[in-house]
């Protein structure tokens, strides 16, 4: 695959404005929407029904209470990292790896990425900003549940009708997960 190897040369690109102007332009955003799409996931990550275009995804990207990565493996676009749900030390991580680095390296890129989100620490770079990442997906999305083990978080449990699924126009039930720097590295030794 071109731009990555195994030295796993990930980096998070934040989407954020730097003296008055975005990282990423709009069309850019957008793009990562339709990229979703193509690659037939944009309806399991958006489960809800509440994105079904690109300008929905863009919007909810520009909101005040999200915080957007863009995942880069070597030179080449992966995939993206948003952060939700904010609360004290804690918040819910969203992902999506582009068709392009599905199998083994998918699994790799996010787990670097997951490890550099738990490790992000404040402007001081003194305390870590988060304590846990928390993920929320419907159960019925088996191959997102092994990814997300497979990248490092752990079950926390199954929690019956939570979310809401607008294909079957049905409350269904979530799985959710944890993340702490500790599960990180006990799982690298």
């Amino acid at each position: 695959m071109p731009g990555y190897s195994d030295e796993r040369d990930v980096r998070l690109i934040p989407y954020t404005t730097v003296d008055g102007i975005r990282t990423f332009k709009d069309s850019e955003i957008k793009q990562f929407y339709r990229r979703m799409e193509n690659d037939g996931v944009a309806g399991a990550v958006f489960h809800a029904g509440d994105v079904l275009d690109d300008t929905a995804f863009l919007n909810r990207m520009k909101s005040d209470n999200v915080l957007l990565y863009v995942v880069c493996a070597g030179n080449e676009l992966a995939g993206l990292v948003w952060l939700t749900h904010f609360e004290a030390r804690t918040c819910r991580a969203h992902f999506t790896v582009f068709s392009d680095f599905w199998g083994k390296q998918s699994v790799d890129i996010g787990r670097d990425a997951i490890c550099q989100v738990i490790n992000m620490k404040d402007l001081t770079n003194t305390e870590y900003i988060f304590d846990v990442l928390q993920g929320l997906i419907p159960s019925w999305n088996k191959r997102g549940v092994a990814w997300l083990l497979g990248i490092g978080l752990e079950i926390a449990g199954t929690v019956p009708g939570v979310l809401w699924d607008a294909e079957r126009n049905a409350s269904v039930d979530g799985t959710m997960f944890y993340l702490t720097r500790d599960l990180i590295g006990e799982k690298e030794q």
